[in-house]
């Protein structure tokens, strides 16, 4: 084999193994469940609060009210459930449901 050929074959090989690095990289993170439920559990924490700050800023006043002190009674509990997952997710679907009962308020008043 000549010099170039073996050169060439030693640049396959360093591509191949980047390769099949970058594979089995997609494969565990697909694998890792765990990392997959927390990514998760993130993005419909976002998504209620996102929901929360519309439905709130929409709300007629006297409903911004109920849900500023509902907001701030709620505040140490969401701080403990900080440290306690199962909590948390707990806490995600109150205010899940919280969020529920004012949009069908809201809508019956319209």
């Amino acid at each position: 084999m000549s010099e170039p050929d073996a050169e060439r074959l030693k640049a396959e090989i360093e591509a191949t193994r980047a390769e099949l690095a970058q594979t089995a990289d997609a494969l565990a993170a697909k694998l890792d469940v765990k990392a997959q439920a927390s990514k998760k559990v993130h993005a419909v924490g976002d998504k209620v609060s996102d929901s929360y700050t519309h439905v709130h800023d929409a709300a007629p006043a006297p409903v911004q009210k109920a849900l500023d002190k509902t907001g701030q009674a709620v505040s140490p509990v969401v701080a403990r459930a900080a440290a306690d997952k199962r909590r948390t997710l707990l806490v995600l679907a109150g205010t899940a449901a919280v969020l529920v009962v004012v949009r069908k308020i809201r809508n019956r008043r319209r």
